[in-house]
């Protein structure tokens, strides 16, 4: 029964998003479809190293429209006896606001993870340690002219009753005459999963180069309870691919 039941919400989490998907390619050509790439290499004090990707879509101009996409991970970390690798891979759908100086966007997907019954709560940024249904939200505020930008992501694992949330703030230190921009803040990420929990305060440094694509570096502390703290290095990136 258990499995016939994870392989039905498997199935109709698939069939979801393919319907939404082409419900979204059906809408009016004059919304021009924007599409944007985004990749994370974390790696700390304790061998856990994080690579990170996805890819996601919809139409542009304000309001609310539909947003589709697809996430990626691949993730290695030490255990007493062995390193345990693990892929996962959640295409989702949903929907985005395009408001002046930022975004609001909620989706809902399934997470397909490799091993998922041998896969142990690790300190890393994501919820898919297990199969399962995830629901995510995201606000962007990048603001119109003001110094200081905001983001707030949230994302919940139904599969493996995890979660993830962090919060970050930046500001402008440079203004480049090509339009581009530096900008640092900090940042802190909270993760829980069980008997997991995991506070993850950190500094960034970001280059936006004034169209879109932008590099970022981070270090912080991983502070895990009832186990072992690190230190986290990061690397991000967002990339346009058509606007």
């Amino acid at each position: 029964m258990e499995w016939t039941m994870k392989t039905t919400m498997k199935r109709a989490a698939i069939l979801g998003s393919i319907a939404f998907s082409l419900f979204a390619l059906a809408q009016p050509a004059a919304a021009q479809w924007q599409a944007t790439a985004i990749g994370v290499a974390e790696y700390d004090t304790e061998e856990t190293l994080l690579l990170l990707g996805g890819v996601s879509a919809g139409p542009g101009g304000p309001g609310w429209s539909p947003l589709v996409g697809v996430q990626s991970y691949y993730l290695t970390y030490k255990l007493p006896t062995e390193t345990q690798n693990v892929f996962s891979v959640r295409p989702y759908a949903g929907l985005r606001n395009n408001f002046p100086g930022g975004s609001l966007a909620f989706t809902a997907g399934y997470a397909f993870v490799s091993d998922d019954d041998r896969v142990s709560p690790v300190g890393t940024a994501v919820t898919d340690s297990r199969d399962g249904v995830v629901i995510s939200g995201g606000l962007d505020h990048w603001g119109t002219g003001g110094p200081l930008g905001y983001q707030l992501l949230a994302s919940y694992n139904f599969g493996g009753e995890s979660f993830w949330g962090r919060g970050r703030v930046t500001t402008r230190v440079s203004q480049l005459a090509s339009g581009g921009q530096f900008r640092v803040g900090g940042e802190v990420a909270y993760a829980n999963s069980g008997d997991f929990s995991m506070t993850q305060p950190g500094l960034v440094a970001e280059w936006h180069n004034g169209t879109g694509l932008i590099l970022g570096f981070g270090v912080g502390r991983k502070l895990i309870a009832d186990g072992d703290d690190a230190t986290f290095f990061r690397l991000e990136t967002v990339i346009p691919l058509a606007r």
